[in-house]
């Protein structure tokens, strides 16, 4: 069975833009910021061609987020706190040329992460790794590789209970809050055994947002902005999303 690479191309060229930038003293105070866009093209040319070496693949797909979010319609803040944050210098550069020479793949509405997540549930004859060092896709019951050199599978359970372990402990970096004061061990601790039906898990989700205030409809917010979508939660042909509900 020849085997596919489902790469996160926001992670990869985000990557070696920033690493690539130089700043330069050149006297009297003077100082500038500088990147060779080239020298970054070919690092991820580069990049790809040593994960299908290391992961012994036949192919691979580049997935890159929208500039539109849906996330946005469910939680209006998501993500604002990066509004500030200066992009490297190359970044669009680089997005450009994935999707020109290497066909990198957007669907309408969605970031990277879902558009992994839904090619790697859709039925396939080829066997499909998630390359990723994004810990949001540990939600994803597939084949996943977070080094680039060795392959782990997740299964629908710990997919499942990972996917709640974030909707309580949230995360700061996409901007949405979860259970205040709830980390990532404190709702590991709370959800306790994984081999449960996602059902009970999510009773214990609900149980921790009441008792801090808040309401079952709050909770679900989290939730389906926490949620990577899977092949079943986006209509490729109308761009609809169909939100998390259990």
């Amino acid at each position: 069975m020849k085997r596919k690479l489902l790469i996160d191309g926001d992670i990869l060229i985000y990557k070696i833009a920033t690493m690539n930038e130089v700043d330069t003293h050149w006297g009297n105070g003077l100082w500038t910021l500088h990147c060779d866009e080239n020298i970054c093209k070919t690092q991820v040319d580069s990049t790809i061609d040593d994960l299908l070496e290391d992961l012994q693949a036949d192919d691979y797909v580049i997935a890159l987020t929208d500039k539109t979010n849906f996330r946005k319609d469910v939680l209006p803040s998501y993500k604002d706190n990066r509004k500030s944050k200066r992009k490297p210098m190359v970044l669009n550069a680089l997005r450009d040329y994935v999707m020109d020479k290497h066909k990198a793949i957007i669907y309408k509405g969605l970031e990277a992460d879902d558009v992994l997540g839904i090619l790697a549930t859709t039925p396939h004859n080829d066997e499909r790794v998630i390359v990723s060092i994004d810990k949001d896709l540990k939600q994803i019951p597939a084949l996943i590789s977070r080094d680039g050199k060795t392959i782990e599978k997740i299964s629908k359970k710990d997919a499942d209970y990972w996917f709640m372990v974030q909707t309580m402990a949230g995360d700061s970096t996409d901007g949405y809050s979860g259970v205040p004061k709830v980390g990532v061990k404190t709702a590991e601790k709370i959800l306790g055994d994984n081999n449960v039906p996602l059902l009970e898990l999510w009773k214990k989700v609900l149980a921790t947002f009441d008792k801090a205030g808040y309401s079952k409809k709050e909770a679900l917010q989290q939730a389906r902005v926490a949620h990577i979508l899977t092949n079943k939660d986006y209509n490729k042909k109308t761009g609809k999303v169909k939100l998390w509900q259990i």
